[in-house]
């Protein structure tokens, strides 16, 4: 399962880090990758302080690579989502393309955006 920004930083800022998503991902033994994309999106906005909490995060969890695979489908979603009229963000475009191309499931907390995209599977 792919695993969104939303989600990392829910578990990062929580204070029971056992009722979380991801804590609960866990639990029930999934798989977990985390799209190049969303590792960017987390590590750009985090604290220098907490660059050492991030990368124990990190160092547990595969990446997900925006390969060639991706690009086609992030242009294909892209165009959907223009010719419905309903874009979303660049970033997220490119998670769900992830997503897909690895035929994965998202796990979110932003369902307003993804869900507007075909073919994409998610987890909340």
């Amino acid at each position: 399962m792919a695993v969104d920004s939303c989600v990392f930083i829910e578990y990062f800022r929580s204070r029971n880090k056992g009722n979380t998503l991801l804590s609960e991902l866990t639990r029930q033994q999934r798989k977990l990758y985390v799209p190049a994309v969303v590792k960017y999106e987390v590590l750009s906005g985090a604290h220098e302080r907490d660059m050492a909490e991030w990368k124990q995060i990190f160092d547990k969890i595969d990446v997900l690579v925006f390969d060639d695979t991706a690009v086609d489908m992030a242009r294909m979603v892209y165009r959907q989502l223009r010719q419905d009229n309903k874009l979303i963000d660049t970033n997220d475009i490119l998670i769900a393309a992830t997503a897909i191309a690895n035929d994965l499931p998202l796990a979110t907390f932003n369902r307003k955006h993804f869900e507007r995209i075909k073919g994409l599977r998610l987890i909340q």
